[in-house]
């Protein structure tokens, strides 16, 4: 259970399953040798699937920036099937991304451009490559604080978040490197702040 690769779990579990079998059918026992040889084929071939979707097409760079970024550790299929449940956008200069005090329907992360982030009116910051938007509202439920209009042209991967909720409930670990990602990303929007390259936390948009 503490092996975070699914493949070396799986290769664990047919060689558990196997000496298993092995064992029943020593002892005669049928039944039990049964059920150890159904779960080891099982494993067999979930192992299978998985090699085959590993292999399957190629991520653009976008993909692979987002891949890298957000999903280091993450088997391949799994971090596909994220994606593809996402939507690349590309808006122009001057368009409204979140809005304050309104619940953003999506999650945003941006790959390219850069947006301002504004608070009553008053800028409090920048918004680019690498980060996101809209994940407070998402890990909360509460209303974002502040509003993020690009400044350029902005190329985004958005995801529904009832959707996404849906997918990360029954796929927990790829949860777990997602939410990683976003403190990965406030603690960045920290340290920013701090250094002077924003006048305040810019997540207060999301």
């Amino acid at each position: 259970m503490m092996m975070r690769n699914i493949n070396w779990l799986r290769a664990l579990a047919i060689l558990a399953g196997s000496i298993s079998a092995f064992y029943y059918w020593m002892l005669d026992d049928k039944v039990s040798m049964f059920w150890e040889t159904l779960f080891t084929l099982v494993n067999i071939a979930q192992l299978l699937i998985l090699q085959i979707e590993n292999r399957r097409g190629s991520f653009s760079e976008d993909e692979k920036y987002f891949i890298q970024t957000c999903l280091p550790n993450i088997e391949r299929s799994h971090a596909r099937r994220l994606v593809k449940l996402g939507a690349w956008t590309e808006v122009h200069e001057d368009t409204v991304l979140i809005v304050e005090d309104t619940t953003p329907e999506k999650l945003k992360f941006i790959v390219s451009g850069k947006a301002v982030v504004s608070h009553s009116q008053r800028p409090i910051g920048e918004v680019h490559k690498g980060d996101f938007l809209g994940e407070m509202s998402y890990l909360t439920g509460k209303q974002a604080s502040a509003t993020a209009i690009t400044i350029d042209t902005v190329r985004y991967l958005a995801f529904d978040k009832v959707r996404l909720r849906e997918h990360l409930a029954r796929n927990t670990e790829v949860r777990y490197a997602l939410e990683a990602s976003f403190n990965r990303n406030l603690a960045d929007k920290l340290v920013k702040s701090n250094t002077g390259e924003m006048k305040n936390h810019p997540s207060n948009s999301a």
